[in-house]
């Protein structure tokens, strides 16, 4: 992976960062009208699936590029299992660890 790419991960992550610690910190000092607080429990499964769909099914992109072409795609079989471990368990970060355990170990052994 090039410094520029992980670069541009890590300052992603630091603006994603910011941006969730000031309005959870304001919170405490910001009254949100009620019909907005309901609002917002809909916006994960929209952003993960506007952010999972298009990198699943769409062509060569990211991790692709980044390490190289493989002869079988991971992508699916990492988010099935994701998937998998998603409905037995109902804990985000092991979803997470499993689907990227399963990624990236599918780009190693090929």
């Amino acid at each position: 992976m090039s410094l520029e790419f992980l670069t541009v991960v890590a300052l992603g992550g630091l603006v994603t960062w910011i941006l969730k610690t000031v309005f959870i910190e304001s919170s405490g000092y910001v009254r949100l009208p009620n019909w907005f607080t309901q609002a917002l429990e809909f916006v994960p499964p929209a952003v993960l699936c506007a952010l999972v769909i298009p990198g699943i099914f769409k062509g060569d992109v990211g991790l692709v590029r980044e390490l190289g072409a493989v002869p079988i795609d991971p992508r699916i079989p990492a988010a099935c299992a994701a998937i998998v471990v998603y409905l037995l368990s109902q804990r985000t970060i092991l979803t997470l660890c499993v689907g990227m355990a399963v990624l990236y170990g599918g780009y190693w052994l090929q």
